[in-house]
């Protein structure tokens, strides 16, 4: 019986399929060989989080979707349940900025969908032409045709043009970093579309899920996000520990080359050309699971299933930066009351997005520091990154200073960079992933999980890494 499975990639999705792989065997059955191979110099992908002293800085993501249960689950199976947080229940609001303004974002919206109604009415961020759009929605005839399309499109059509500018674009294309317009709808939020095709319509389907829910009655709803009180770096050194505590070969620094066929001789079915440094080695495997991003993968399979190298060539990446500072808090006027404030992109602003780190999460700084995080390049303005990190932080601190009169010098700054770290599922990506799973029929033992795929969030990857664990092991068994 052959067990040999290299994986590629060691962020979320490949720490997790490592994991899995080794505590789904029975107490008989002997544990198969898993290398995880991650080409930077430590684990995580894009979780990186630091820890100055008195401070918790994640320099990507700081959280998760509770409403997914895959990461929560996963948390408790690795022992950090008691480590779990919900962002601060008195500052869950989240502004739009626009005019020169901060808006309240309206209560009740779920993915850009109202939930509620009064507060939709009252707010200053739409004009009351938008509004009535809005509150037309249930009675715009539906489509069930299948049909991809944009995102953009299709809130536009659901919703109205207002609605698409001063919510869903920051709110929605925000979560990507990228042009809503090119997005596609089905790939991204799925249930959105669920809601048009099982509801005709996206108001009755939202409102619908609110009341299976239970939170149509209640007053203080659950959290939508949760993290770990040491930042979401956590479960990355819990799934590296816990990997190597069951066998698993952990190996940073190492790129994955190609892949190959092997020589008969060597009875494996692949043999992945690895560099590390300026050595070149190969690896037998079995079964390789790609967790890296896709274009790495596409150029590790250029001359084995060139087919596939296409595909994964066809799935476009943004870069991205965020830039954390902390301040004296008596320096900052404004009360950061929310988790933080949302641009839309006819905004002439230089920055994506503002987080309220020190008032959306607990321990993140001391009690009198406001720690912000700054998002900067996506779609919108991704030649930023190629400035210095001097000049990023520059940018952040004037920005701040226009938005919150925050003219201070910073106690710390912190930059971190993701070259073409944002996949992005542009319309066409639901096909793409079906000529991905048609290849793992052509090349038996190739498996593709992680954000380039069906979902960027950490559940989403979490789930994939486990589906794709379970391909493996019911292979060790056919």
């Amino acid at each position: 019986m052959t067990r040999r499975v290299v994986i590629a990639g060691g962020g979320i999705t490949g720490l997790t399929a490592a994991y899995r792989l080794l505590a789904s065997r029975s107490g008989a059955e002997s544990a198969p060989e898993v290398t995880v191979l991650e080409s930077r110099a430590s684990f995580g992908g894009n979780i990186r989080t630091e820890r100055p002293a008195g401070y918790v800085v994640d320099g990507g993501p700081d959280s998760f979707v509770a409403t997914k249960p895959e990461a929560t689950a996963l948390c408790k199976e690795l022992g950090l349940g008691d480590r779990l947080i919900e962002t601060t229940a008195a500052n869950r609001k989240v502004y739009v900025g626009r005019a020169g303004k901060l808006h309240n974002l309206p209560e009740g919206i779920m993915l850009t969908v109202p939930t509620k109604w009064l507060p939709v009415f009252k707010s200053p961020l739409l004009g009351w032409g938008g509004k009535l759009r809005m509150a037309m929605e249930p009675f715009v005839s539906a489509r069930r045709d299948g049909e991809d399309e944009s995102l953009g499109r299709f809130i536009e059509r659901r919703l109205g043009k207002e609605c698409l500018d001063r919510i869903a674009e920051p709110l929605l294309g925000g979560i990507y970093a990228g042009d809503i317009h090119t997005l596609s709808a089905r790939s991204t939020f799925p249930q959105l579309v669920d809601f048009e095709v099982q509801h005709g319509s996206l108001v009755r389907g939202a409102t619908a899920l609110m009341l299976k829910r239970g939170k149509g009655k209640s007053k203080t709803p659950p959290s939508a996000f949760q993290s770990l009180l040491g930042g979401m770096g956590e479960l990355v050194a819990a799934l590296e520990s816990h990997a190597k505590d069951r066998g698993a070969t952990l190996r940073t620094g190492t790129q994955v080359v190609r892949v190959e066929r092997p020589a008969e001789s060597e009875h494996a079915a692949y043999a992945v050309v690895v560099r590390e440094g300026d050595r070149e080695e190969r690896l037998l495997a079995d079964h390789v699971i790609f967790a890296t991003p896709a274009y790495a993968a596409a150029d590790a399979l250029a001359e084995l299933a060139p087919d596939v190298a296409t595909t994964l060539r066809a799935i476009p990446y943004v870069s991205t930066g965020t830039i954390a500072l902390a301040f004296t808090r008596a320096d900052v006027p404004h009360a950061l009351d929310a988790s933080g404030v949302i641009f839309p992109r006819s905004e002439p602003r230089k920055i994506l997005a503002t987080t309220f780190v020190s008032s959306k999460w607990t321990g993140r700084a001391p009690s009198d520091v406001a720690l912000i995080r700054v998002f900067v390049g996506g779609a919108k303005r991704g030649a930023d990154l190629a400035l210095s990190d001097e000049a990023l932080v520059d940018l952040a601190r004037g920005e701040l200073a226009e938005l919150f009169a925050m003219r201070e010098k910073p106690l710390f700054s912190r930059v971190f960079r993701y070259e073409r770290g944002n996949p992005q599922p542009t319309v066409g990506h639901g096909a793409r992933l079906a000529a991905l799973t048609q290849a793992e029929g052509t090349y038996p033992g190739l498996y593709f999980a992680g954000a380039a795929y069906d979902g960027v969030g950490i559940p989403d990857c979490v789930r994939q890494a486990t589906a794709a664990a379970n391909r493996v092991t019911s292979a060790f068994v056919d």
